[in-house]
Order: structure tokens, then sequence, then C-alpha cells
């Protein structure tokens, strides 16, 4: 727990100082109210309790739910799903995780790929750096050497110095 002390100052008009010191809890209070706020989110961070949110379409509840597959259980072909649920719910960052799912299963000119870049697309169009990166590294892949550098040039105008340094390598 900790204290805060309020200044001196004074009281009555004769010049007389009273000092006041006020304790407040106030940080204590903060910090028991951050670690309840943390507790309930941990709660509600479980894969059962995320469907429902994912059910009624919101898009970082699904977005969510496909990270704990990808990341915890290693499951890509569980988590692809709820990425894409997401993606359609204008969860950007997913859109570029199911591209990168996609992109991952498949091979240049295939459905999977079409489909990766439909979704990096979508990402890159609302200003998603990595997703536009990830379009160029499709469009590098299929042999577009032209469409790859436009997409690097613009992951690069977002702010992606590897874009950058992708693009000035293939001017080169």
């Amino acid at each position: 727990m900790s204290l805060v002390c309020v200044k001196t100052f004074k009281t009555s008009p004769k010049g007389k100082t009273v000092r006041k010191i006020i304790f407040l809890t106030l940080s204590s209070f903060m910090l028991s109210t951050f670690t309840l706020v943390n507790f309930a989110y941990a709660a509600m961070d479980t894969v059962e309790s995320l469907t429902p949110l994912c059910n009624k379409d919101i898009s970082h509840s699904c977005f969510k739910i496909g990270e704990k597959y990808r990341t915890l259980d290693k499951d890509d072909k569980k988590a692809l799903p709820f990425f894409e649920k997401a993606c359609k719910g204008g969860h950007y960052t997913a859109c570029s995780h199911a591209g990168i799912l996609l992109m991952k299963k498949g091979t240049p000119y295939s459905k999977e790929f079409k489909k990766a870049t439909k979704y990096f697309k979508a990402a890159c169009e609302n200003k998603h750096d990595k997703a536009c990166f990830n379009l160029g590294s499709i469009k590098y892949k299929e042999g577009r050497q032209k469409r790859a550098i436009k997409w690097f040039d613009v992951s690069c105008d977002l702010g992606n110095q590897f874009g950058c340094n992708r693009a000035a390598h293939l001017r080169k």
C-alpha cells in the first residue's frame, strides 16, 4: 500500500499554518482494481467464454480464439476459420494471420495463394504494413517482380523497414 502526502497549505487568514496530511490509498485502490480487471479478462479468455461472443460477430473474440488455437494448440487448421471470421468483421490482423496460414498451405497460383492474396489485400488497404509486405512476398513467389515491388513499396510507406529493403533489393 502506498501513501500520498498532500502539500501543506494555510487555513486561516491570520497566517497560521496548519499542516494537513492527507493519506490516500489511491494507488492501492488502483492496483487492486487493475488486478480485478486482469482476473476478469483472464477468466473471459477461454475458448468456451469467447465462443458466444464470436458467434455474435465480435471480431476480436474470434481473433483471440484463432490465436489460442494457433499458438497454444499449434493447430492452424482450427485457427483458420476464426481468423477468417474475424477478418470479415474488420479485424485486419486476423486477415493477415489468415493469409499467412493459407500461404503456408499453398503454392504459387494455387487456390490457397489466391485466397491469401484476398486477405492480405483487405488488411493492406486498411494500412496493415505486414499484410502489404506479405502480399509482395506472394507476388514475388509467383514471379511477378513488378507487382511485388509495388506491394513492398506500400509496406515501406507504412513504415515496414523489411518492405523498404526488399523493394530496394529487387530494383538492383
